[in-house]
């Protein structure tokens, strides 16, 4: 029979150097798949490596390359999901468990090319037919876009269901599509185009409403061309989207138009000057500057509440003919008696204002401050109704005199002061010795 011998005795020592060992064979391990695992063991050659596939990515962002670790085509992930997914992919990178994303290149182009031939068969239809087969392509638009996510393709898909959407007058949900691809991509190179699509869409609902208007709780379920509900406020919504999502586009200035016109005939006459101020202030080339600042000014004049209100809206009217007969010489001559009558109403709130502040005065027995109020009229506003009555008031308050009565005379006798004193200046008068 065969003697076991004994386990050898390994010593406290020994264990140590075989772990340590052990380690240093799985950093060497992992080193050499420093690629394809974790970058912070070799970060000059990740580096490297990505700057490759971006260089790659660059010069042919949808073609096929074997070595793009996405497999099946190389290509730069683009739009918002992308950039949000980028900080995942980049820690699952760094663990060696790289992510692929979902797509399927061939079918997205198959589905792609049959929505165009779709496309180009509808053009050629008429009416409802017509209708139907822009529908089916802009269900394989979609269907191409769902299948390559976050790229050019996506991009191009979105944009073409919803010019089948709109070409099949179904313009609510071309709207929705134009909105998603200006989410998605928000530096898209169909920003002014979507934008002119969306301001018509926007411009045909307000002149619906304009024209039919429905209360906020009526829904549609019959015209595929008006939302669900709420037409009119579907078309702001729409043209205010448009002013956020490309503030310097070709027609945002139109779209900033459009919607002050729409305040204004509303009767929102406070929104409507401040949104034309905002079209002034931001697009001073516009072509709309000049009617954009003649209708502020009516907007002002009609927010106006009264003397008993701020004279803002007054003031800032003022300020508007002024400059609007400088700016635009030859076009205010053309609208030259509105400005006239815009103006001479301006003067006329103006020195009601004072004529109400020289009356109070005139009340409380002020005659001094009543006087300076009233001369002020016939010094700036001489012209206007007020002035006769000004003049005949300054006639009559010729001989009283400016200050009130004191009535509480014993008291002001007792503790020794004078109407003339003013408290805080003879502490200053005090402080100073």
């Amino acid at each position: 029979m065969t003697r076991k011998s004994p386990p050898r005795r390994v010593s406290s020592h020994g264990l140590s150097a075989q772990i340590l060992s052990l380690k240093i064979g799985v950093l060497l391990a992992l080193a050499v798949q420093g690629t394809a695992g974790c970058s912070w063991l070799s970060p000059r050659q990740d580096s490297l490596t990505d700057y490759a596939e971006a260089r790659r990515s660059i010069e042919n962002p949808v073609g096929v390359d074997a070595e793009s670790p996405y497999g099946g085509g190389v290509f730069r992930p683009e739009g918002v999901s992308a950039d949000r997914q980028k900080g995942a992919t980049d820690f699952l990178d760094r663990l060696g468990l790289r992510s692929s994303r979902r797509k399927n290149i061939e079918r997205a182009r198959s589905l792609y090319t049959a929505g165009d031939e779709l496309f180009e068969q509808a053009k050629q239809l008429q009416d409802n037919e017509r209708a139907k087969v822009f529908r089916q392509a802009a269900a394989k638009y979609g269907q191409a876009a769902e299948n390559w996510k976050s790229s050019g393709l996506e991009q191009d898909a979105l944009l073409m269901a919803a010019e089948s959407r709109f070409f099949a007058e179904d313009f609510y949900q071309a709207e929705q599509l134009y909105a998603q691809l200006v989410k998605e991509y928000p530096r898209n190179r169909y920003l002014d185009h979507i934008d002119s699509r969306r301001f018509e869409i926007a411009d045909y609902w307000l002149k619906i409403d304009a024209t039919a208007h429905k209360p906020f709780l009526f829904v549609n379920f019959s015209d595929n061309k008006l939302p669900w509900n709420d037409t009119g406020g579907h078309g702001k919504r729409v043209l205010e989207g448009m002013r956020l999502d490309n503030p310097t586009g070709r027609i945002s200035d139109d779209a900033t138009m459009r919607l002050a016109v729409e305040q204004f005939e509303k009767g929102d006459y406070e929104s409507a000057a401040g949104t034309f101020e905002e079209l002034r202030m931001t697009y001073p080339d516009s072509e709309h500057l000049f009617n954009a600042q003649f209708l502020e000014l009516q907007s002002l004049l009609a927010s106006y509440q009264g003397y008993k209100y701020s004279s803002d809206p007054v003031t800032e009217a003022q300020k508007r003919v002024k400059r609007m007969v400088k700016q635009f010489p030859r076009e205010s001559s053309k609208r030259e008696q509105d400005l006239n009558q815009a103006y001479a109403k301006i003067r006329f709130l103006l020195a009601e204002r004072i004529w109400e502040q020289a009356e109070y005065r005139r009340k409380r027995s002020e005659y001094g401050s009543a006087k300076f109020h009233y001369q002020r009229i016939l010094d700036e506003y001489s012209d206007t109704p007020f002035g006769e009555q000004a003049r005949g008031q300054l006639a009559e308050l010729q001989d009283k005199p400016d200050d009130p009565p004191q009535r509480f005379a014993p008291l002001v006798k007792i503790f020794g002061g004078t109407t003339d004193e003013r408290p805080w200046l003879k502490n200053r008068d005090a402080t100073s010795q």
